[in-house]
């Protein structure tokens, strides 16, 4: 099956992207502290690891501890950049069109992940080990 081959950390940065629409955007949900937590990691976190795992798919380019560093960094760095560009647009810096940006770059910068990391051989391509985090 299809979603067996996928990798399982950008599967779950699709989730929690998801995850935060809902949890931003559903009336009952939005009342509750797990919308915090979720906006915390879709602004500080989950674009810049997209884009992280966009530009190096392969286990050799960065190990565990670089990639969280600088996915930190990355979105910190690229989140306000979208925003600047949506203030030049009718639809201005509200909820909404920052949500659907965010979310949009980060989906999308994943789905490129995927593709890439699916190119290389399996032996190249980058694993999350989760003993390796600890």
């Amino acid at each position: 099956m299809i979603f067996d081959r996928l990798p399982r950390d950008l599967t779950l940065v699709i989730l929690l992207t998801l995850s935060c629409m809902l949890f931003v955007l559903i009336p009952p949900l939005n009342e509750t502290p797990v919308r915090v937590v979720l906006g915390l990691l879709l602004v500080l976190f989950l674009p810049g690891y997209s884009l992280i795992a966009a530009l190096f798919p392969g286990k050799e380019d960065l190990d565990s501890i670089e990639r969280i560093a600088l996915s930190f960094g990355l979105s910190i760095a690229v989140v306000p950049l979208l925003g600047l560009v949506l203030n030049y647009t009718s639809y201005g810096i509200r909820l909404v069109p920052i949500l659907v940006v965010l979310s949009v770059f980060t989906v999308l910068l994943a789905v490129v992940a995927c593709v890439r990391r699916l190119g290389l051989p399996e032996g190249e391509r980058f694993v999350v080990v989760v003993g390796e985090l600890v």
